[in-house]
């Protein structure tokens, strides 16, 4: 059966079969039947409940998080339907919403508190393994699943991650927790909150420490302080002040590839940023809030490269190429893959509702990003960028049953024209516990700072450039998508869970695409005077290694298909989450297409038996080219897998304090292979059915206590 008549069938299935439940019983009225769903923020920038968002949202929140007893963050998006999650080593994380991003994905707004952490240094990522973040702080995390450019600008592509932090007011006292597990797995970390009059204050600080994967160098020794403070200063206004330090090292890099950044090594970074908000809410119905942030980001990451140490593997055992590259000089030099980047934003925000039928949100906002590369930009010169944004969202219910969401985004990022990212949506909720929702919105992604301006060239101090790695393209063109979405929101009879489905047609024109290009370098020498036998050009490694850049893809990327996420309760204490989805993507390129994840889906099961506390874990994730690095278009599919994570605590009391231990472990099902890298995955060992960086078991102890 043809995927798309597939995911038709599946969905006239699940919409008429809970449509007709839902239809089934009794009408309503006055019942709070959404009461289990909650409030959200960030889909349309304005508070409303889930049932009538302008899209499909996720939430994560603290319960659940600390019941998974996961170490990394980026792990829980696994349990989001349409995200895709997996790990190139133990120290990286790539997450995408519908598997687009191959090398960096940079499809997603991430936001902490409002505050964008979509790195200008990190490719125009995010760089989860060193978010300065404590997991315990999390009050929530929203995760928007669908183009949400009109709140957001051109970030918000695909979707946006808002994790939300706890208010100092809602917090109930300080709390410490140590971990040890396999791997050299060693973590700890402790809360300090207090509160004095109008001012609540928390301090959380974390040491996160591993070896990584056997035979690796991805091991990490990280530490995280943050600060935060809210002080109310009347009735009406409040400020807040959030700070934050992440400072480690990570081991990177991979044995066997010529020239590439693969070269197994330490790389420190040092991160920190400041963020302060002022809300005034002169009624219940309106709120002004002004915000700045600063993001300060330094990577330190730098090695020597051996022109001798890797030809065997790199040139695949070709012996002509070998032998004559063995003949001419050992090189040997440095690499600076030193990165720094500061980041202002400034924020102003009104929200204002004119009646009971109409809701409001007007804003404004401007920032300067700024980034010195010398890996990146060959000239030596640092690269900025400033941006533009007013954005608007109108909430209006025209009739008891009908809603119409509206918003757009004028936005005017330095060295393109101003663009227009709208939004229309409508809900019909013929019932209390039912919202159908009918929708579109367009957006635009601006190329990174990286992708219009790079120049990556691996220099020899007396030969010259040995290679142009990469190129920037100042002609590239933002991409653009369309998406159009049809959803079901609706409550279970007797409030014994709920079910969110949602059809999705994207369609995505000048698609930004890494293709392999060819480049001259430009020495002043010609000739590499060979130790012995016939002298080498010195365009030797660019010919046998080649160079890449950025493009627009030809044609429009189309990605179609169902998903839904089922909440059921099967009795008090016992909770089965459900997620699945299925995407055809078509596109010229086939190895666009073939980085998206035909299906993802995850199955978890919460159970509570008085003082004991187990979730379980079922994942299941379709197979993928997708990776980092580029090895001349070469595809390597990385096979579907199923793995398993369990947690299991108990909770104690030791006189008045509450304490917890829990012992949770991933990758149960054993190893598996989640990410490639392509130089790695092109070398002659393995070839073949041999993986380069399979993930292991990882078991972990951890004890909490609450003060």
């Amino acid at each position: 059966m043809p995927a798309r008549l597939l995911v038709r069938r599946v969905a006239e299935c699940l919409l008429a079969g809970f449509a007709a439940t839902v239809m089934a019983s009794p009408d309503g009225g006055e019942e709070p039947y959404f009461e289990s769903l909650p409030v959200v923020l960030t889909v349309a920038r304005l508070p409303q409940p889930m049932q009538d968002t302008p899209g499909a949202v996720s939430v994560i929140d603290a319960d659940l998080i600390a019941a998974t007893g996961y170490r990394d963050l980026a792990r829980l998006f696994r349990l989001v339907p349409g995200m895709q999650v997996a790990q190139e080593r133990g120290n990286d994380q790539w997450v995408t919403y519908h598997g687009l991003g191959a090398d960096y994905p940079n499809q997603m707004q991430i936001l902490i508190d409002g505050r964008s952490v979509y790195s200008p240094y990190f490719f125009g990522g995010a760089d989860w393994g060193a978010l300065p973040l404590s997991t315990g702080d999390i009050d929530r995390i929203e995760v928007v699943r669908g183009s949400d450019s009109a709140a957001y600008g051109s970030n918000a592509f695909l979707g946006v991650i808002n994790i939300l932090t706890r208010h100092t007011a809602a917090e109930a006292g300080s709390s410490a927790s140590v971990s040890l597990g396999n791997h050299g797995i060693a973590d700890a970390s402790a809360r300090v909150v207090a509160s004095r009059g109008p001012l609540g204050l928390r301090i959380s600080a974390r040491h996160q420490q591993d070896d990584g994967t056997s035979g690796l160098k991805d091991g990490r020794r990280i530490n995280t302080l943050n600060v935060r403070g809210d002080l109310r200063l009347s009735d009406i206004d409040e400020l807040g002040i959030i700070a934050g330090l992440s400072q480690g090292s990570r081991g990177q890099g991979f044995n066997g590839v010529l020239f590439d950044g693969s070269q197994p090594r330490d790389a420190t970074h040092d991160d920190n940023h400041l963020h302060l908000r002022w809300r005034h809410s002169p009624t219940a119905d309106e709120e002004w809030s002004l915000s700045w942030y600063h993001n300060r980001e330094r990577a330190r990451d730098a090695w020597q490269v051996d022109s001798h140490a890797n030809l065997q593997g790199t040139l695949g055992g070709n012996p002509t190429l070998v032998a004559a590259l063995l003949a001419a000089p050992r090189l040997r030099f440095d690499v600076n893959n030193n990165r720094d980047s500061r980041r202002h934003n400034i924020e102003l925000q009104h929200r204002l509702r004119r009646s009971d039928t109409l809701q409001l949100l007007w804003g404004t906002e401007w920032r300067h990003d700024w980034l010195d590369a010398d890996s990146l930009f060959h000239d030596g010169k640092s690269r900025s960028q400033h941006e533009w944004r007013l954005f608007g969202n109108a909430e209006w219910r025209m009739a008891e049953h009908w809603l119409w969401n509206a918003g757009a985004m004028v936005e005017n990022i330095q060295r393109d024209r101003t663009r227009l990212a709208p939004r229309l949506f409508l809900n019909w909720q013929p019932q209390a516990a039912a919202t159908f929702r009918i929708g579109y919105s367009g957006g635009w992604r601006q190329p990174s700072l990286f992708e219009r301006t790079a120049d990556v060239r691996i220099e020899d101090p007396t030969y010259g450039v040995l290679q142009i790695r990469h190129q920037g393209n100042p002609a590239l063109k933002p991409q653009h998508i369309d998406a159009y979405e049809l959803g079901f929101l609706g409550l279970l009879p007797g409030g014994r869970g709920n079910l969110d489905v949602r059809l999705f047609h994207e369609r995505i024109k000048d698609y930004i695409v890494r293709r392999p290009a060819s480049f001259s370098p430009v020495n002043t020498l010609d000739i590499i005077p060979p130790a012995d036998g016939a002298a080498l050009p010195t365009d030797i490694f660019q010919r046998i290694l080649g160079g890449t850049r950025w493009d627009n893809a030809r044609g429009t990327v189309r990605l179609t298909g169902l998903e839904y996420q089922l909440r059921l309760r099967l009795r008090p204490g016992s909770q089965i989450l459900l997620n699945h989805a299925m995407i055809r993507a078509s596109a010229d390129d086939p190895l666009v297409s073939s980085s998206v994840a035909p299906y993802v889906a995850s199955l978890t099961w919460l159970q509570d038996v008085g003082a004991w506390q187990s979730t379980l874990s079922v994942l299941r994730m379709g197979p993928s080219d997708a990776g980092n690095g580029f090895a001349g278009g070469q595809g390597f599919v990385v096979d579907a897998y199923t793995t398993l994570d369990w947690s299991l605590a108990r909770r104690l009391r030791f006189g008045d304090q509450p304490v917890e231990f829990r012992l949770s472990g991933i990758n149960l099902l054993g190893k598996h292979q989640e990410l490639v890298h392509r130089p790695v995955e092109f070398l002659p060992e393995y070839r073949g059915d041999k993986a380069a960086n399979p993930l292991e078991p990882q078991i972990h102890f951890s004890v909490s206590a609450q003060f």
